[in-house]
């Protein structure tokens, strides 16, 4: 991202209790297949650990987040995690995806397929980018 560390944190790392949206958790709405759920989504706890309900609902996930760092674990299979570093043209963004399914669980087929398809499409990451860029007010774009 062309924009310095300092001003991409703070952006992107407001986290409080309250609704979710672009002034609080705005990376939620780039988690592939949270986005969506994120209308009426909840924090509750803090400062850096809170529980995430969906339409006033029991929690669905948790969220973490750090100085540099943002993590969401939905359900039981699936965890996102972000990490912004000094980069010399402004920020680097590193998107994982987590497979913290039970291992009862981790081999069937349809969570591998997840993670593959996941990691193929760089969906967490490109979602991230644009998100974040429109927020910062940034040029936001893939890495080599």
């Amino acid at each position: 991202m062309a924009a310095p560390l300092d001003d991409v944190c703070a952006a992107m790392l407001r986290v409080h209790e309250g609704r979710v949206g672009r002034d609080n958790a705005p990376l939620l709405a780039a988690v592939p297949g949270a986005g969506r759920l994120m209308g009426g989504a909840v924090l509750r706890g803090g400062p850096r650990e809170f529980t995430l309900h969906y339409g006033g609902g029991p929690a669905g996930g948790t969220v973490e987040v750090g100085p540099r760092s943002f993590a969401m674990q939905g359900g039981f299979k699936f965890r996102a995690e972000y990490e912004f570093a000094a980069h010399p043209r402004g920020t680097l963004l590193t998107y994982r995806a987590v497979n913290v399914a039970p291992a009862a669980h981790r081999d069937r087929a349809l969570v591998r397929f997840q993670f593959w398809l996941g990691g193929r499409l760089r969906v967490g990451l490109r979602g991230a980018l644009r998100r974040t860029g429109r927020i910062v007010g940034c040029a936001a774009y893939p890495g080599t």
